[in-house]
Formats: C-alpha cells, sequence, structure tokens
C-alpha cells in the first residue's frame, strides 16, 4: 500500500517526488487530505495556490484547486509562473490563509512537489505545525479523509507582482534610480525568478544582463542548481567576459541566490550575508540581538557578523526548519543558509513572518556592492584564506547503510579529536552533525582561530532517499583536501555510490 500511494512524497521540509509517481488520482487524494487538514487542524477558510517554472505545475495546481473548491475552501490563485519567495509575499499578504507552492526547487523538470504554509506563513514540514505537520497530513492522505457536505468555495485571482516589487524594493533601501551604475548580470536558469528581477531592477535603474530568463519547465540546462558546474558554465562564461560589477544566478524556483563577483570569483552565502548584515540592522535598529547561521558556515563569515553587534547561533539546515526556529525566538532577526538561502522576520502590517525574499536580498546585496565595494573585496580576500569544498554527496544503497556511514565517519573524525556537535543552544536536533578542531562551537567577535582549525558537517539529506551530505572548510588546502578523501573513503564499506554534486 506504501508504495501505490507513493508515501516517499512526504520529506522532512516539504513534498517531493517524480511525478511519474504523483498520478492525477493521487494528486486528488493528497489535496484533498490538504483541505482537511486546512480546515480542520489549521482552522483556515481560504489557501493562496502558486506554481513555478516547471511544466507540471499548472495540472497539479488545477487538480488541487478542484478538491479545495469542492471541500469548501476558498482559493486565492497567484496566475502564471511564480517564484517561491512572491508565493511567500502573497500569503503574508492573505495572513489568515493557508498557502500551497507547487514546485519543485532545483530537482530535475521530471519531478513535481509543493511547500505547505499555515496562517502566518507559517512552515508546515515533518513535525513542524500543529499535530505534527506533514506527518499528519500524510496519515489523513493515506486513510482517504476528506471533507463532506461543505458549500463549494469560491476561486479569485491575486496578482502579487507590483506590491512584491514595491515592498522588496523598500526593504532594500532602493529608490528608483538608485541602482545606476550598477552593471549586474544574472542568470535564471530557465526559472521562475526572470520576471520580477528583470521589474524590479530595471526600475532601481541597474544595467542588468539577464539570461535564460524565460521560465521554462523543460529546464534546457539540466535541473535547475545553481550548484551544478555544467548548467551554470554558459553563465559563468559570459559573467566573466562581461566588465560586470557581480553576477547572480537562481535555482528553478528562485528562492535560492549564489553570488559571484564580476571575475567569477564566488562569494560563499555567509560572507555574502556578513556584507548584508550592517543594512539589515541599520533598517530594523534595537528590534532584535540575534541571527543564525546553518552549520556550514564559514567561521571567519560568523565573526564578520558577529561583528556587527549580534550573536550567532548556529541553527540546523532545511527552509521549514530554519523559519519555524526563527518564528520561536523574538530577538533573531535573520539567517543564513550556506546553500544561498537567506531568512528574514519580516514585518508587515503589524504582523512577523519568518520566510524569505530573494529579489529583496538581490536588490540589497547589489546595493551594498554599488556603495561599498571595498568591503566585498575584503570579505573575498578573507574567503580565499580559508579552503573549501562545498557540499557534496553520496547515495547509498539504502537509508541503513547511509546512518552506518555516517557514524563511522563521526567515529573517525573523532579519533583525530574533532569535537562533534548535535544539538542546538536550544536543545534542539540539528539532524546534522558538525564536527570541529581548533575552534569553539559559539563564535563570537573574540574568538581566535588555532592553526589547522578545521571543520566538517555532514547530515542526511531529507529530500532524498539514501542520500547524505557533506561540506568542509579550514585553514589549509591540504587538510581539507584530505578530510574529504578521508569521508571518501570511509563511506566506500557502505556502498557509497559516485560523487554527487546537486
Amino acid at each position: 500500500m506504501s508504495d501505490d500511494l507513493n508515501l516517499s512524497m512526504f520529506r522532512g521540509y516539504d513534498i517531493r517526488t517524480p511525478s511519474s509517481g504523483l498520478t492525477p488520482d493521487l494528486a486528488a487524494r493528497l489535496a484533498r487530505a490538504e483541505a482537511k487538514y486546512i480546515r480542520e487542524v489549521l482552522g483556515a477558510n481560504a489557501v493562496v495556490v502558486a506554481h513555478d517554472a516547471r511544466s507540471s505545475g499548472p495540472q497539479y495546481l488545477a487538480i488541487a484547486t478542484e478538491e479545495f473548491l469542492a471541500s469548501g475552501l476558498d482559493v486565492l490563485w497567484v496566475p502564471g509562473v511564480s517564484s517561491t519567495c512572491m508565493a511567500y509575499f502573497s500569503a503574508m499578504c492573505h495572513p489568515e490563509h493557508a498557502a500551497i507552492m507547487f514546485g519543485a526547487s532545483h530537482n530535475p523538470a521530471g519531478d513535481t512537489g509543493q511547500k505547505v504554509l499555515g496562517p502566518g506563513v507559517a512552515p508546515i514540514a515533518e513535525g513542524i505545525g500543529p499535530e505534527g505537520g506533514l506527518a499528519a497530513i500524510r496519515d489523513l492522505y493515506v486513510s482517504g479523509e476528506q471533507l463532506t457536505g461543505r458549500q463549494r468555495g469560491r476561486l479569485t485571482a491575486f496578482e502579487p507582482m507590483a506590491d512584491y516589487v514595491a515592498y522588496s524594493l523598500c526593504l532594500a533601501g532602493v529608490e528608483q534610480g538608485s541602482l545606476r551604475g550598477a552593471r549586474v548580470f544574472q542568470d535564471y536558469l530557465f526559472g521562475a525568478a526572470g520576471r520580477e528581477m528583470v521589474i524590479a531592477f530595471e526600475r532601481a535603474g541597474a544595467e542588468l544582463t539577464p539570461m535564460h530568463f524565460v521560465a521554462d519547465g523543460a529546464f534546457p540546462l539540466g535541473a535547475p542548481n545553481p550548484v551544478k558546474d555544467d548548467v551554470t558554465a554558459p553563465g559563468r562564461a559570459a559573467l566573466t567576459r562581461g566588465g560586470f560589477l557581480l553576477g547572480m544566478f537562481f535555482d528553478g524556483d528562485g528562492d535560492r541566490l549564489d553570488i559571484y563577483r564580476g571575475d567569477g570569483a564566488y562569494l560563499s552565502s555567509s560572507f555574502a550575508y556578513a556584507a548584508i548584515l550592517p543594512f539589515i540592522r541599520e533598517r530594523l535598529g534595537d528590534a532584535g540581538r540575534s541571527v543564525f547561521a546553518d552549520l556550514k558556515s564559514n567561521p571567519l563569515a560568523v565573526i564578520e557578523m558577529a561583528k556587527c553587534g549580534v550573536d550567532v547561533r548556529v541553527v540546523r539546515n532545511g527552509h521549514s526548519q530554519i523559519k519555524h526556529t526563527l518564528m520561536g525566538d523574538p530577538s533573531a532577526i535573520g539567517a543564513v543558509e550556506e546553500s544561498a538561502h537567506f531568512y528574514e522576520a519580516f514585518e508587515r502590517d503589524g504582523g512577523r513572518y519568518c520566510t524569505e525574499n530573494t529579489l529583496y536580498i538581490a536588490l540589497l546585496v547589489t546595493r551594498a556592492w554599488l556603495e561599498d565595494p571595498v568591503r566585498f573585496d575584503e570579505l573575498m580576500a578573507l574567503q580565499s584564506t580559508v579552503a573549501r569544498e562545498r557540499e557534496w554527496g553520496f547515495m547509498f544503497p539504502s537509508n541503513a547503510a547511509r546512518a552506518d556511514a555516517l557514524t563511522a565517519v563521526e567515529e573517525h573524525f573523532a579519533a583525530q579529536g574533532l569535537r562533534a556537535m548535535c544539538e542546538m543552544d536550544t536543545g534542539m536536533d540539528l539532524e546534522a552533525t558538525l564536527m570541529r578542531r581548533g575552534l569553539p562551537f559559539q563564535i563570537g567577535v573574540d574568538t581566535v582561530l588555532c592553526d589547522d582549525w578545521l571543520q566538517v558537517c555532514h547530515r542526511a539529506s531529507q529530500s532524498e532517499d539514501g542520500l547524505a551530505r557533506w561540506e568542509v572548510v579550514g585553514d589549509h588546502e591540504a587538510s581539507v583536501r584530505q578530510a574529504k578523501r578521508e569521508v571518501a573513503d570511509v563511506v566506500r564499506r557502505f556502498g557509497a555510490g559516485d560523487e554527487y554534486q546537486g
């Protein structure tokens, strides 16, 4: 029964599956379960729906909309292709509603998925949300329960683009024409971000060169993942020969933002966040005193963040988990994930919404770089003093083999003197392991790093069965490369496949 129902689509952060595994009948069954959860558990009477660039989005949105309406829910439909962040903004505009974004982020073209939100733009994930979040929806899906005897709901269209662009410009402190002189390159990888970026950057006066800007769900370059070198190669070549101030690469649903200097040098997300954090602090004043950085964040970047007058705390990976953590801490103003996600506790009409707005981040990074290019050069130089093996993975024949491999890697590095951290300072499970040598787990302004310090992070993927991911940073390139080789040597004993990027 489990295989017939495709229960593997319920992941730790959201719903994700090959489209072939979600037939129209199963999609309708899932929507009926969600309708019951939205109405009876969340207490909402309406749901905002949107879809990203992938070709299957309209079909799945239409199926779900029909089931929602038949269940008595009103539906606010965002017409056309939407980035995930614009869908989040639409939910902010209707905070009493639930919301569902149909898409699969950076996954291959043949995949589909959903990001589910409760009222207040609250994430619904495995163990996150009333009565277990996605676990409760999964139970309703298995049982086949649905709402009955309801008057049919009403469908209305909601077009957020103009307000979303204006709101994002205002957040970034960017006025009409104020980015004049900034030569910016952006590659959307045929994903959903092109329209909003072109509109906003044109209004801001930037000299924008957009590439692969038309949403194309076939994703001709390959899976719309800015980590994949073969996918970004055409864009990176165009960037380096164009004389740009900076370049930006987005994923399929437009919520990830990889940042490059005009010469093609990559700026990791933690350093980018350190660069814009003073602007965020200036806008918010004393509204908050802490930020979160995921366990892969570069320790030198964490020190730079701390110099902005905030406590920087380790947070577990995952968009739903990070937003949930932000919601539970009124002192926290934002977070960064080294996988190119940026989060903030946004204030709007008296509400506090912990979510993402990549358009705002793209505008703010451009403003900061235009106003203080020396600061970015300094951060790039600081980053260059650290060796890094950006996150990679291995596929294992089973989740059990993956678990054994992760344990063996921890034991291997523990024998070398690395200490392990598995919980946040709140006691919440990191769902990953942070291993360090030569530096403390709590990093602040006065932290001094020892010579030949090393940081190894690993985690089981929450969105793909059998996949585990690693990232290594350290003071010396030889040590970092050696650590990566040692990981490969250990996991090979547990049936690891070839190195996986993505």
